[in-house]
């Protein structure tokens, strides 16, 4: 049997940026300056030179930029050599589809992970807040994101594949201006509100734990859906009309089980699409 290995070639306006040439970034990344990466690759610095000129050609931007002290990178070189160790990682082994939500979608997370698994896929599942599963996708460790705060649906879902898999909306607790921030749920759009509507508020207390919303005194505004699935009880809390936003799985990676993955999802969500 051949002892083959698949390798990652990125196409660029097709043009093909080739493994040794992305080693020749990576290189430079890690040493900091053309003669030492040169060195590290067995080649003479004018060579490492050409590599370099002959990947900003094909990607079609700045990719390095030196100085006396040195080279290093451009945010558009960063971004290619993360995305290369990305798909390097995943060509090691079959890759575990990786995704990752928050309390608000923890059982719609966890029924779509269950039915894949039935189906004889590996999933790995992150429960968190938005902002630390956010970072996740940044790092590239994470191939789903599902979105429960509409401010953060809104800043990212643009700039990349995804997919509304339902919606939510919020209840309010009203007992006075002194509030309770949870750490899940669309609680940005929730005080942009009372912003907006000069409704004074005073954010004294941060809830991580769902249940702990039932033992406060304070105002607070929670996802109905926890409601309605029995984690909290929120007696007392009204109804946000205004608040009704969707549900955003962020498509992080073209692994070939995202795509059922994310009609599980959409299949599980209390309040379905549309």
């Amino acid at each position: 049997m051949v002892d083959a290995k698949p390798r990652v070639v990125f196409v660029s306006e097709g043009h093909e940026i080739t493994h040794r040439q992305m080693e020749a970034l990576a290189a430079l990344h890690a040493r900091g300056s053309m003669q030492k990466a040169a060195a590290s690759m067995d080649l003479s610095t004018p060579v490492l030179h050409k590599y370099v000129r002959e990947i900003e050609e094909k990607a079609g931007a700045s990719l390095v930029t030196s100085t006396s002290k040195g080279s290093r990178l451009t945010p558009a070189g960063l971004d290619l050599l993360e995305r290369f160790k990305a798909y390097e990682l995943r060509l090691e082994d079959q890759p575990v589809l990786r995704v990752a939500g928050t309390v608000v979608t923890e059982r719609c997370l966890l029924t779509a992970a269950t039915e894949l698994s039935d189906t004889g896929k590996d999933v790995a599942v992150t429960v968190s807040t938005d902002k630390s599963n956010l970072r996740l996708m940044r790092e590239k460790r994470v191939d789903c994101v599902l979105l429960d705060d509409a401010m953060y649906a809104m800043d990212e879902a643009p700039q990349l594949q995804s997919a509304e898999i339902g919606s939510d909306m919020l209840q309010f607790r009203d007992a006075g201006h002194r509030f309770a921030q949870l750490t899940f749920g669309a609680q940005r759009l929730a005080f942009r509100y009372l912003k907006e509507k000069d409704i004074p508020y005073d954010i004294v207390r941060t809830i991580h734990e769902p249940t702990m919303v039932d033992r406060t005194d304070l105002s607070y505004f929670v996802n109905k859906s926890l409601v309605r699935t029995g984690i909290v009880k929120a007696e007392g809390a009204k109804d946000q009309k205004w608040s009704v936003h969707s549900i955003i799985a962020l498509k992080c990676s073209e692994h070939e089980d995202l795509e059922p993955f994310v009609e599980e999802a959409s299949e599980n969500w209390l309040y379905r699409k549309g």
